[in-house]
């Protein structure tokens, strides 16, 4: 069970038609996409490797204060330039999206059959958000409910679906608000059966907006 809060980022149309580009294409409302960068592992309280900040490998690092305990071992720390910090599994590529109403980020395994995406939500509720994606979901073709948990402020759903990229999808899309109040969404997807609890609430629970301490409990 992951244990923080969660939610939808861009919106829940930007952040679903994201997660589902590859069904939509020519949507009206996509933006161009940034380079694709490849999250590389490096000592804990090392300062950023700046100069590749155009998008070549290595752009991103960890940050020079930490705001959370060090990445476990196989995880890279994303130093986001949309504001805030994320653990990532080491050798996953970065590429940002414009959605409806906020950049997606996505973070891609090597061969592009798992996927974590982050996004931040705009409406007031994680709650409210979750619905409104859940509702966005059943419409996808195949759509098969799966699951939901909730806690303090933060909710999660789960679901497979058809992409005519990827095929048959498994998704857990996690909602919750950051430590600056900030409602965000992080969703898993990968092939029906892969476990992808590690790499979410590895996410989830390393997730810190810039310039935020989240080593102290709240």
């Amino acid at each position: 069970m992951i244990v923080a809060v969660a939610v939808l980022a861009g919106g829940v149309g930007g952040g679903l038609w994201a997660l589902t580009r590859d069904d939509s294409v020519g949507h009206p409302n996509a933006g161009p996409s940034a380079p694709s960068v490849t999250v590389t592992a490096t000592q804990p309280g090392a300062s950023p490797d700046t100069s590749n900040a155009s998008g070549s490998e290595g752009a991103y690092a960890d940050p020079a204060v930490t705001t959370a305990p060090a990445p476990s071992p196989g995880y890279s720390r994303s130093v986001d330039p949309l504001g805030y910090t994320v653990d990532v599994p080491d050798g996953w590529a970065r590429e940002e999206t414009q959605g409806k109403l906020a950049p997606v980020v996505t973070y891609t395994a090597p061969g592009g059959n798992r996927r974590l995406m982050v996004f931040e939500v705009k409406e007031s509720s994680v709650t409210e958000s979750s619905s409104q994606a859940e509702g966005i979901a059943e419409g996808f073709r195949g759509y098969q409910y799966l699951d939901r948990q909730t806690g303090t402020d933060w909710t999660e759903f789960s679901y497979r679906y058809d992409s005519r990229q990827y095929g048959a999808t498994q998704t857990v899309d996690h909602r919750f608000r950051a430590a600056d109040g900030t409602p965000y969404a992080i969703i898993a997807s990968g092939p029906p059966g892969t476990d992808m609890t590690e790499q979410l609430t590895t996410a989830v629970n390393s997730f810190c907006p810039t310039g935020f301490d989240c080593t102290s409990p709240t």
